[in-house]
């Protein structure tokens, strides 16, 4: 990472993760709703099982979803719209443009260091750059872009 570039704090990460949040379980929710209502439909069937190879494939579909979510945002312009509102960008070593291997590296590695109790995000409070596990993983950088 550049010396000139500072890395956002971990309130602003966190405002913007909650806005990001709140706008991928909409769009979430309405992806599901609508696989949901189609395989309903083709299948001809009132209510899908938990467990069953319906539900998993909704369920697979939704993590899709979920990543060409946010890897879209990362792979265009760095900035989700929580991101955008907190003045926030994520870049890659140079400042550079992050690809799509690393935004699926950033997407899997941050839901890693979910499941410890949050853990790998907490790891910025006492990392030295301030980086989570998620973006030592993938080699990007949420940098503050406030004037």
């Amino acid at each position: 990472m550049q010396d000139s570039l500072k890395t956002a704090s971990f309130i602003r990460r966190l405002g913007a993760m909650f806005y990001d949040f709140m706008l991928a379980l909409s769009f979430v929710i309405l992806v599901g709703f609508f696989f949901t209502a189609v395989f309903m439909s083709l299948l001809g069937i009132e209510s899908i099982p938990a467990g069953s190879p319906v539900a998993k494939t909704i369920f697979m579909l939704l993590v899709l979803f979920t990543f060409g979510f946010y890897g879209w945002f990362w792979t265009h312009g760095g900035q989700t719209l929580g991101m955008r509102a907190w003045k926030l960008k994520l870049v890659g070593q140079n400042a550079e443009s992050i690809t799509w291997l690393q935004a699926l590296f950033r997407f899997c590695y941050a839901i890693i260091s979910w499941i410890p109790l949050g853990v790998g995000y907490l790891w910025m409070l006492i990392d030295k750059q301030n980086l989570s596990w998620h973006d030592r993983a993938s080699k990007t950088y949420i940098i503050d872009i406030k004037q």
